[in-house]
């Protein structure tokens, strides 16, 4: 009885805390935008500087080391404001350079770490010039929270699968069907923070999940635990409603990640699959890869196993600049950890709440992008404006306050995304240890696993890292790949025009990502038995 007056006051006491935090957000975001429609020069801010940390030059000494090639390089989804040689690689650690800029919004404020392009006197063409027009025209703009009801008109059938963890929560699991029985190889798409993986999904004709089914590969959609709807193993619950909220990302790494590996596995009959992932996603996939010894313990499944490939978009292994700098983060980073501000159970259950009784459809997309383009300066320069609304029917969905507590928590009693990154991601230490790897042919400091023969052994892994995301700082991980792990495991693309959300749901994914991210995959060999069958 105790425990349910307990749970009755920190409901009352922080529901009227946060209804008039988020009432005083949306007010000044509704505000925000206004006054940039409407009287500011420029459509809308957009802060377009990186993180503080600069990216190491080559030191290569060798023949041909340290230097880089540029290349010209077009991105057909729009008319560049930049001249050619948008494209600089640096060959001795993996990494190119993406300096095209076909916004003039987006272009960036401050000089670049390894050459000064001069965007003055450039024309402004933007997204009027989209060759791809004719395909976001065919779409139907009409809002429907369910993917179904879009890839049907693509002729593409969505299968909906339960998987149950170990610990006892239901996931959603969706799959994009094709017409043929030939067996492809396995993709799963794993979603950011307050995100589904509908978000991979919501461009349509011009997303990833779809570009990627074209291309022949069988795609698996995965969500979290709670999600769009929550949904539990009852017998497992019994009298514990409040464990029901009682975990963050360890959780999630430990029994949502393997759930979802270890179904699709099965369902396909592959060994091993490509995992994509975006922000949250990426952080789950880099902590089962190297703190997996540890997390999974006796149990036979490791995560580096089961990956082909790991695609990393928009990759929060160590905070960004606005984790510390943001007024709203900092309010949220103070509170987050006392229950009568935040609650004990789901996070803003409010914002759910809303969402269920305006189907999602009403007010709640114009409102989420208001929010999220105040709070975090990012803006729609780069997306297709008309599909806009739709990308945020998928979010946000229910979370714990135990993750945000994980992401925010200023507590030095806890280890949190903002103040224990290098305890969970040490970036003197090497994670992925491989034998004669150049150039760490024998690491000093390995991490937690134990190094393996060939770079054949771990993922190969990808990372799309845009110059304008904040909230992460990808150039620290950028420097620890190129530091401490063997430049034959990853490559990276570093791109100057993008922010978070861009990787996702900018006009010309499908040419900076997609493309890219297919050319480079590495695919398992067809055995001539599996090549007669499908024949």
């Amino acid at each position: 009885m105790l425990r349910i007056l307990i749970d009755i006051y920190y409901k009352l006491i922080s529901g009227i805390i946060l209804n008039c935090f988020l009432t005083a957000v949306a007010i000044l975001a509704l505000w925000h935008n206004f006054v940039t429609v409407h009287f500011r020069r420029r459509h809308d801010y957009r802060d377009t500087r990186s993180s503080r940390t600069h990216i190491k030059r080559p030191t290569s000494t060798t023949s041909g080391g340290g230097s880089r090639a540029h290349r010209s390089g077009s991105i057909s989804s729009s008319s560049p404001l930049n001249d050619e040689g948008n494209l600089e690689e640096d060959p001795e650690n993996n990494i190119e350079f993406d300096h095209t800029i076909t916004s003039f919004e987006t272009r960036p404020d401050e000089a670049r770490t390894f050459n000064e392009c001069n965007y003055e006197g450039k024309p402004t063409k933007e997204l009027e010039d989209n060759p791809f027009q004719d395909i976001l025209a065919a779409e139907d703009l009409k809002l429907v929270p369910n993917l179904k009801y879009y890839y049907a008109q693509y002729g593409i059938a969505i299968e909906e699968f339960e998987v149950e963890t170990d610990d006892g929560f239901i996931l959603d699991l969706w799959h994009l069907k094709h017409d043929d029985e030939k067996s492809l190889h396995p993709v799963l798409m794993l979603h950011g923070l307050l995100q589904s993986s509908g978000s991979f999904a919501s461009s349509g004709r011009k997303s990833l999940a779809y570009f990627m089914h074209q291309s022949g590969f069988d795609i698996w959609l995965g969500n979290n635990r709670c999600g769009l709807k929550p949904k539990w193993n009852k017998s497992k619950f019994k009298n514990g409603k409040r464990r029901k909220w009682d975990w963050d990302i360890h959780e999630m790494v430990k029994f949502d990640m393997k759930a979802l590996v270890n179904t699709v596995l099965e369902k396909t009959q592959y060994e091993k699959l490509t995992l994509i992932a975006h922000s949250q996603g990426t952080t789950q996939g880099f902590y089962g890869l190297t703190n997996g010894e540890v997390l999974y313990g006796d149990d036979e499944f490791r995560l580096a196993d089961k990956l082909e490939n790991f695609v990393a978009l928009s990759p929060a292994c160590y905070p960004g600049p606005l984790i510390f700098e943001k007024s709203f983060i900092k309010f949220m980073s103070l509170g987050i950890d006392h229950k009568w501000c935040f609650g004990n159970k789901s996070f803003l259950p409010m914002m759910l709440f809303a969402k269920k009784i305006t189907k999602g459809v009403v007010i709640i997309p114009f409102m989420s992008y208001i929010m999220f383009n105040y709070l975090f300066d990012w803006n729609d320069s780069l997306w297709d404006r008309p599909l806009r609304d739709r990308h945020f029917l998928f979010s946000p969905v229910y979370i714990s306050n135990k993750l945000m507590q994980w992401w925010l928590s200023p507590s030095k009693h806890k280890v949190s995304f903002k103040n224990g990154a290098d305890i969970m991601f040490p970036p003197d230490k090497t994670w992925l240890p491989v034998e004669n790897g150049a150039p760490v042919e024998k690491p000093v400091k390995p991490h937690l696993n134990s190094t393996r023969q060939n770079v054949s052994d771990f993922p190969h892994i990808m990372m799309f890292i845009p110059r304008q995301d904040r909230l992460i700082n990808g150039e620290k991980l950028i420097n620890h790949f190129i530091q401490h792990e063997s430049h034959s495991l990853f490559k990276i693309w570093y791109i100057d025009e993008y922010s978070h959300l861009d990787v996702l749901w900018a006009h010309d994914t499908i040419e900076r990502i997609g493309r890219p991210l297919v050319a480079n995959l590495r695919l398992p060999k067809v055995s001539n038995k599996e090549a007669t069958i499908e024949q």
